[in-house]
């Protein structure tokens, strides 16, 4: 009976220091708790209890087992096993005992110091409580049960503690909400709102959504871009920043410099840190294709900002050869010149739509080469990834310029139906085929005027 209880009690306080010392663990460390338990049961339960055992078995006359009772029963030459396991169960339970009340004091220890505010407070209010409500029957059982009893009494106190510790001590933190924030920009209160995302931003000094919140203010309301780019950039140096919230905090800041500040040259080096930062990624190759789309300076970046709009027409009035649709015409010198710029542009990046569309419409309708403008067309049209709208316009584009520009109406044809064939419900499909219409009548015009042969 003896030998079940006190292995009984050994085993609850061992499956009692495993079970709380995890529940005080935060769970993104609990895999790692368990591997250290495992090891340190090895180290300080089992083999001291190894130890204690080889004490006590008498492994040769000149080492006798170290406690009294065993060597009796060995001297008087009946069965010694019965002390010796009464022995090594007592071992078994101080040494248990000791390591139990060793463990929780660790991990409470532990979970402490991680606690913040309110936290602590309530946690020493329970060990006061746990300390006055169990101090007096572990006293009790210590100076009843003497020395082999200390641990057991310690965990009289310890483990309620470990019990009621975990959901004080590991309260999740309260997502920042920034609804204050957001009514106080509506009615145009941004020093109000301002100290609203700053107030939230103190119980999460880790949420991207806050910090990018309060850059935008800066940026828009406070007209401050400096200011908005060191929060920006504060906010990718924190350690829960994920790649993706990189990327879109720097694109951000690149938007504000070029569209606040004209400042293509800071856009760029913004663009730069993506791709310094996240070498070899998608996101990286993004910025870097952006980055070449960036004009080269505040001056090319005004002349794109002060450009016209050119109208791409849909196979409207605009293949006429007097439509009004028609670019007007510019210096011919000028024409060459925007061309050579959109040259050096596709250059730096081929894939450039904006500068290889304008180069087609710059040779067809302002240098009069419209096969020119019709090759870039078609290489447009190569180019993966396009929308179908934008790809039938551009068809639309080849079939003008071989009726307008060259007068081919069989290679305006040829085109006009493979827009009916390829873009099915679609405007330019409906012009398609009123234009083939309009060609199949001028043709038997052609005919009839022809005079007949004699």
């Amino acid at each position: 009976m003896v030998f079940a209880v006190l292995f009984s009690m050994s085993a609850v306080m061992v499956g009692a220091g495993w079970s709380l010392t995890v529940q005080l663990t935060p769970e993104n460390g609990q895999a790692e708790r368990l591997r250290w338990l495992r090891n340190w049961s090895l180290k300080a339960l089992l083999v001291p209890l190894a130890f204690w055992a080889l004490m006590n078995v008498g492994l040769s006359w000149d080492l006798r087992p170290f406690m009294p009772q065993i060597q009796a029963a060995q001297n008087s030459g009946k069965g010694w096993g019965t002390a010796f396991c009464r022995v090594l169960l007592y071992g078994l339970f101080i040494i248990s005992s000791w390591w139990t009340a060793g463990t929780l004091a660790w991990a409470l220890a532990e979970a402490a110091k991680k606690a913040e505010g309110e936290s602590i407070a309530r946690f020493r209010g329970l060990c006061w409580l746990c300390g006055f409500g169990m101090g007096l029957p572990a006293l009790a059982i210590a100076w009843f049960g003497g020395w082999t009893t200390y641990g057991f009494a310690l965990n009289l106190v310890l483990v309620p503690i470990a019990g009621y510790a975990p959901p004080i001590l590991h309260t999740k933190k309260r997502p920042p909400v920034y609804a204050r924030a957001i009514a106080r920009m509506k009615f145009g209160k941004y020093s109000e709102a301002e100290w609203e995302i700053i107030h939230e931003l103190e119980n999460c000094e880790d949420d991207f959504q806050g910090w990018m919140m309060l850059a935008e203010l800066h940026a828009h309301h406070f007209h401050d871009l400096s200011e908005a780019e060191k929060i920006v950039l504060e906010a990718c140096s924190q350690p829960g920043t994920t790649p993706s919230q990189l990327a879109t905090a720097l694109h951000r800041l690149a938007d504000w410099h070029v569209k606040l500040h004209g400042d293509p040259e800071n856009a760029r080096w913004s663009l730069q840190i993506i791709c310094d930062r996240l070498k070899g990624t998608h996101l990286a190759h993004m910025a870097q294709l952006r980055i070449n789309q960036l004009p080269r300076n505040a001056q090319e970046l005004r002349e794109q900002q002060e450009a016209k709009p050119i109208p791409l027409p849909a196979l409207g009035d605009s293949l006429d050869e007097k439509g009004a649709d028609a670019a007007p015409k510019m210096e011919r010198h000028k024409a060459a010149h925007l061309a050579n710029e959109c040259v050096e542009k596709l250059k730096d990046d081929p894939n450039n739509v904006a500068a290889r569309e304008k180069l087609a419409r710059l040779f067809a309708e302002q240098l009069d080469r419209a096969d020119l403008g019709i090759e870039q067309l078609k290489l447009l049209l190569e180019m993966p990834d396009q929308p179908e709208p934008r790809r039938a316009e551009w068809w639309g584009l080849v079939a003008a310029w071989h009726i307008k520009y060259r007068h081919d109406g069989e290679a305006a044809r040829e085109v006009l139906e493979r827009i009916v064939r390829e873009f099915p419900n679609t405007p330019q499909t409906l012009a398609a085929q009123r234009r083939i219409r309009l060609l199949e009548t001028e043709q038997r015009e052609r005919a009839r005027a022809r005079p007949a042969a004699p």
